[in-house]
């Protein structure tokens, strides 16, 4: 936590004030203190005073984070939904596992727990890429749609829709980085009801959509990547041999020897504080009953 301090990051991760906004993150990357600091950077500047709750999965042990930080500064989700409390916003990451078939997944009851815990418990629920993939496979049916080739970079985006507050601000092309082997069909998210397509993108597919007027959000890319992550993830593939392109649209002139253009992070601290300010701190934001039909 000193780390985010440092670089002048506001939010709060201690007791917070009488008005503080309580947003639990429940962080299934790899490399969790990077994911940390990413989200805390975006959601710094609302203007509001956030306590961040980290949370993981229960009964898991860890390889790319020390045990020791895990057990410091992490709360096992389990108790806290057994503690009862109310939270007015969580996010819930993306994580490495588009490999595996969702019922292959360790923790996939857990999380499915999880998302029924959160229409009575949560005021809105913010789901980034693979955690946005299981909420609409657990919520409505949609099924991930593998790629012939990994969507790796930065795509330009297009806004659908400007009458939703969540999307205030951001202009008709939004650049978001992309890393995954899997999209979804279109079609399947509009002949949902519930479902509101925000932002879209013809190659890599829909990438922003709410249900419930906010209740939940669903960002299939990754707007609140530092500058260097996807040169990391590049780095990393390439030191494993795997078959990996450079990234589009994200090193200058898409030349690795040069430094990334760094185009999305001005709309994806908008697309936060959005969020933070219109849906996570909107009291007429209701609860769900908890017993919602799941269609997994």
């Amino acid at each position: 936590m000193a780390r985010l301090r440092q670089q002048g990051i506001s939010i709060c991760d201690s007791k917070p004030g009488d008005n503080a906004l309580r947003v639990v993150i429940l962080n299934l990357m790899p490399q969790k203190q990077q994911a940390e600091e990413e989200y805390y950077s975006m959601m710094d500047g609302a203007e509001l005073d956030i306590q961040v709750v980290l949370a993981k999965m229960s009964g898991l042990t860890y390889k790319t984070t020390p045990q020791t930080y895990m057990d410091e500064f992490y709360t096992d989700i389990a108790q806290i939904m057994a503690d009862g409390d109310f939270y007015h916003g969580m996010i819930v990451t993306g994580a490495p596992l588009e490999h595996l078939e969702y019922t292959e997944v360790k923790y996939w009851q857990q999380l499915r727990e999880v998302y029924h815990w959160s229409f009575s418990h949560v005021r809105s629920t913010l789901n980034i890429c693979w955690g946005a993939f299981a909420a609409l496979k657990m919520f409505f049916g949609i099924d991930k749609v593998w790629t012939e080739h990994k969507l790796f970079g930065v795509y330009p985006h297009v806004r659908v829709r400007r009458d939703a507050p969540l999307v205030e601000g951001i202009g008709l092309e939004v650049m978001v980085p992309i890393s995954r082997h899997i999209t979804l069909r279109r079609e399947e998210l509009e002949a949902q009801p519930e479902l509101v397509l925000l932002i879209d993108q013809e190659l890599t597919g829909p990438e922003l959509a709410m249900a419930w007027g906010g209740r939940h959000v669903f960002a299939n890319g990754h707007m609140e990547y530092a500058a260097g992550r996807l040169r990391y993830e590049y780095e990393r593939d390439l030191g494993r041999g795997l078959p990996i392109g450079v990234p589009c649209n994200y090193f200058t002139d898409d030349d690795p020897s040069k430094e990334p253009v760094v185009s999305w992070q001005g709309t994806g601290r908008r697309f936060y504080h959005n969020w933070i300010r219109d849906y996570v701190n909107n009291s007429d934001i209701k609860t769900l009953p908890a017993d919602i039909d799941f269609k997994d």
